[in-house]
């Protein structure tokens, strides 16, 4: 269930989405400004409203503005991988795994595109 706090102008809705492998909680979060002329009732209505759909979306999976790389692939490969490739491949993926999650395993999904260099 989502909570949602007034901070000044807009709104902080937050959504349990359960724990990750170390035990700690992850939580998504989004802000929300209401428009400009919209009264009380209004921006409680749409507020409540939105809290369901980002909700529904954290549900889904689709929001992963603070995935890191390492944990991402992980959750690659006991979802995916485990399931869908033979054994010598997927044993050279788990053995190449390491040099790249030192390289960019502590980066943000979000933050990786194609033009993304390393230094």
């Amino acid at each position: 269930m989502a909570s949602i706090q007034k901070r000044g102008n807009s709104y902080r809705i937050k959504v349990s989405c359960g724990y990750d492998t170390a035990g700690k909680q992850v939580v998504q979060t989004m802000t929300w400004r209401p428009d400009e002329g919209m009264t009380q009732r209004q921006m409680e209505k749409e507020v409540n409203r939105q809290a369901v759909l980002f909700e529904q979306e954290c549900m889904k999976g689709n929001v992963t503005a603070t995935v890191k790389f390492e944990d991402f692939a992980g959750r690659w490969f006991s979802e995916f991988a485990e399931r869908s490739l033979k054994g010598h491949t997927l044993h050279n993926y788990r053995t190449v795994s390491q040099s790249v999650y030192d390289e960019i395993g502590h980066i943000r999904i979000d933050k990786i595109t194609k033009l993304f260099y390393i230094k």
